[in-house]
């Protein structure tokens, strides 16, 4: 094998580790006020990690819950969390604030991943 080849494999080889890799960290805050969300949809990739830190910037209790990974957070005005996880299958999931009545008045969204 002659050094032009032998370069151009390991050229060939950088792009292919390129184009398979994991896509960068989706990061998203998600703010809960009196009472609605600040986003209803929040989108990501197939495998992409979402750091998701939820603030509760209303005068009641919030909480967080997302059934598909059994996440319940409660979160009393002012204080906030950050969560990171990672969806191993494309699809919409939803999330909601499960305090009585929240949900009803639109406290809801959906989490949508692509391939």
């Amino acid at each position: 094998m002659n050094k032009k080849n032998l370069i151009l494999i390991i050229i060939m080889g950088f792009v292919l580790m390129a184009c398979s890799t994991t896509p960068a960290t989706k990061n998203v805050t998600l703010i809960a006020e009196d009472i609605v969300w600040s986003t209803d949809l929040i989108e990501a990739q197939l495998g992409q990690e979402i750091q998701l830190t939820i603030r509760n910037d209303g005068v009641l209790d919030h909480n967080f819950e997302f059934a598909e990974l059994a996440i319940n957070v409660l979160l009393t005005p002012g204080e906030s969390q950050t969560l990171s996880f990672v969806l191993s299958e494309a699809g919409t999931f939803d999330y909601i604030c499960s305090i009585p009545g929240h949900v009803e008045a639109g406290m809801a969204g959906v989490i949508t991943i692509s391939e």
